[in-house]
Parts: structure tokens; sequence; C-alpha cells
């Protein structure tokens, strides 16, 4: 009898969930969801056919939510036509030095963070700090939406209406509003703030310049806004979900 109640209270101490160490994670949200990971960090993920690649898992900046970095570019560097593509065509960059200044993940593995357990929204961030551990220092310039409609509706749009669960531009801010985007194979998905004011939910921005691009694309931009503030600031894109508490 007291072999079996010690067995009881060993059995009572064990923590309810554990780690599934064998579990291969395709996206940041298993990760934290089947491998309990809680710090920021970059880790090994597996795309649809098992093969391992590498990207930044942000777990701290706004749980309960878990993302998958899938790309990030200086200003400098966005601009360049060789990079200012849809995410429709294949252009993996800095897959064997993660850094935020030139990093887009290849299709395939965009594709299969898409399509993982979990993946149920994109984001874009500006100046996402992973060298000093800030990571997001706020949602000033920020955007949230569904990635209900799909990777490929996104890389070919021309000035659809979709709805953000929540932007913010230069502090000013709206909630399940339409926005205009645009992307195709010759320029980066993005939003045109003039026609955000004209079109969609014609949200009132202000202070905006003629044509001013966010969030990608930067054919006009404006100082004032962090992702391009100057040519070293950088402009982040991620996939990710809410994992249950």
């Amino acid at each position: 009898m007291i072999k079996i109640w010690s067995l009881f209270a060993i059995v009572a101490l064990l923590p309810l969930v554990m780690p599934n160490t064998h579990h291969k994670p395709k996206s940041c949200y298993e990760v934290k969801q089947f491998l309990k990971a809680t710090e920021n960090g970059f880790f090994t993920l597996y795309d649809a056919n098992g093969n391992p690649f590498r990207s930044f898992c942000d777990f701290e900046s706004e749980p309960p939510f878990a993302w998958t970095l899938i790309e990030s570019m200086t200003l400098e560097n966005a601009q360049k036509a060789q990079h200012n593509k849809g995410f429709s065509v294949n252009i993996p960059l800095g897959e064997c030095h993660t850094s935020m200044s030139l990093f887009r993940l290849p299709s395939h593995h965009m594709s299969s963070v898409l399509s993982s357990y979990g993946s149920t929204h994109y984001r874009s961030t500006c100046n996402f700090n992973i060298i000093e551990g800030t990571g997001l220092a706020n949602r000033r310039d920020y955007i949230r939406f569904s990635a209900c409609r799909g990777a490929s509706t996104l890389s070919n749009i021309n000035g659809g209406c979709v709805e953000v669960d929540y932007i913010n531009i230069r502090g000013q801010s709206c909630r399940k509003c339409q926005m205009p985007f645009y992307a195709s194979s010759s320029h980066h998905l993005h939003i045109d703030l003039t026609a955000a004011v004209s079109h969609c939910s014609k949200f009132g921005f202000t202070n905006f310049v003629a044509s001013e691009d966010v969030f990608g694309h930067y054919n006009s931009h404006n100082p004032t806004f962090s992702c391009t503030a100057n040519k070293n600031s950088t402009t982040a894109w991620w996939i990710g979900g809410a994992y249950a508490e």
C-alpha cells in the first residue's frame, strides 16, 4: 500500500502537460504549443517534407500570440528592385545568416508555416530588435490581420479591401477596419495611404505624403513612419496565431 501511495504522490507532482520533444514544429506557434518554449530566439522549423530550416520566433511581444518571422529588410534593401517583390515570388534571402536587415524565407517554407497548425494571422512591424532583446517596443506603426484570405490573394492584389484586426500609423489607429492592399510580382505587399483615405473604410490618416506606401514597396515614403525613418529602419513580416494558455 505504501508503494502505491508513493506512486500516486510522484504522479501528482508531474506537470499536467509535458513538452513533446519528438514533435518537428512547422512554425513558432508549434514550438510554443508543443515544445513549450517561452523566450524569443532562433529555432529550427520543418517544412511539409520534413526538411529543416531556421527562423526567428517571437513569443514575448504580444501574448498569447506566437510569431514566425518570414521576412525583414531595411528601407535601403526593400527599395531595391530585386527585393521589391510580392510574396508570390520566390526570393530566399539570408537563409544561412538570419539578419533583420535582409531576410526572406523561400516560398515553400512560407507556405508550410501558413498551412501549419495554429497559423491564423499576418502582421508587420517596424524596427523589431532581435539583438538587444527589446523585440517590439510598442505597436506604433504596426498592422495585424487574418490570414484566411490566403497567401495567393495577398501576393496578387490591386487595391482590394482587406479587413485588419488593428492598424496603427504614427499613433492613429483603427480596429476591424478595411484597408486597400497592393502587391504583385513587381512590387511588395503594402498599403497606399492616399488610397486608404478615399477607399475601403476611408480612414482619415493625416500627415501623409502623396501616395505614401507603408509596410512595403516604398516607392513613396515618409520619414515620420518608423519603418522608413532612415535607410537602416526595418520592416518585418510575420505569420502567427494565438496559442491556448
